[in-house]
């Protein structure tokens, strides 16, 4: 599979093969996110609403244009059409937006109180007839928030568990996960996820932000979510991860893709990105590098599969400098 993106975002001209592990590697504010919420919005099935919806929700710099495109094995969506996925390429996208996963929680538990609240508040209004136009736009004003929908999307998935059986060796998997974390996650019906070490049972609240990242991805196998006719894109999943974390989720990435789920990998991280270039080797699994830069005011990306030098040339760039530096102030 391949997806092409002409003028969305940042992006000037990217193809990107979809099909094992993907890697796109680079700087901040080159682009790297944009094609995990394309992919994932293409999924979405109509594109002309949910496109309109990018600058508001993604909060790319630039406006698309009329000449946008996105494009997924020959099928186009432009800025006024319509798009429809083709029967054999049928696909679920999940996206974690590790960055903002320490709120996942939080955000969550806020929006149950904040409905509950408008709602008691709203019935107080009519009961005592003092239903008024501008106290509900204050009473709106007050409770107002903002969700990116992928992180709406994210937690209905680790809520609800699915019928059918997932392709993956279940047991190993989330057994790898206690391990590492030393304890699960659990999510029951009536309550708030939870996270269980031993006979110990905390509120997740107090969990660190690291274990959240792994107990994600136990709560969505445990939820039959990651099938052969998955794909998961984790932007910057070494975010809150110390280096001997980032290995470990190095590893559980590439057994998911030996175990046919698909991965699209954001990362800005060396740990990372040579883990999984190592990892993936020694699996012998599909994999495919890219480099995003930024040039002039756009941004490209380029295949760099098969040599990745320049991937970590420009992520040593920051070591450089540094170096540098501290020669600059060395008394010979």
């Amino acid at each position: 599979m391949e997806l092409q993106l002409k003028n969305i975002g940042m992006i000037k001209d990217a193809n990107v093969k979809i099909d094992g592990l993907t890697v796109i590697a680079g700087e901040n504010d080159t682009g790297k996110s944009t094609v995990g919420k394309a992919l994932f919005l293409i999924n979405q099935g109509n594109v002309v609403p949910v496109l309109s919806r990018f600058e508001d929700v993604f909060y790319f710099k630039q406006p698309m244009g009329k000449n946008s495109i996105i494009s997924f094995n020959g099928n186009t969506a432009d800025f006024m059409g319509n798009f429809e996925l083709r029967k054999e390429n049928s696909f679920t996208t999940i996206f974690i937006d590790t960055p903002i996963i320490i709120n996942l929680f939080n955000l969550f538990s806020n929006i149950d109180s904040i409905q509950s609240q408008v709602t008691s508040e709203l019935i107080s209004l009519t009961d005592s007839d003092k239903f008024e136009n501008e106290m509900i736009i204050d009473l709106i004003k007050k409770y107002s928030f903002k969700k990116p929908f992928t992180l709406d999307d994210l937690y209905k998935k680790i809520k609800l568990k699915l019928k059918k059986e997932s392709s993956l060796n279940q047991i190993e998997f989330i057994d790898n996960l206690k391990k590492i974390i030393d304890g699960e996650f659990l999510s029951h019906s009536t309550k708030e996820i939870i996270f269980k070490r031993g006979n110990k049972e905390f509120d997740i609240n107090s969990v660190a932000t690291g274990i959240k990242s792994f107990g994600i991805l136990q709560l969505l196998i445990k939820n039959n979510h990651l099938t052969k006719d998955t794909i998961l894109i984790l932007d910057e999943p070494e975010v809150h991860l110390h280096p001997k974390w980032q290995l470990e989720m190095a590893k559980i990435i590439v057994e998911l893709v030996k175990n046919g789920v698909k991965i699209v990998v954001n990362s800005h991280s060396p740990y990372m990105i040579e883990a999984l270039e190592v990892y993936s080797a020694k699996q012998e699994v599909n994999r495919n590098f890219y480099l995003a830069e930024k040039k002039d005011d756009y941004a490209i990306i380029s295949d760099v599969t098969d040599d990745l030098e320049p991937i970590y040339s420009k992520l040593a760039e920051p070591i450089q400098d540094l170096e540098d530096v501290s020669l600059e102030n060395f008394e010979w």
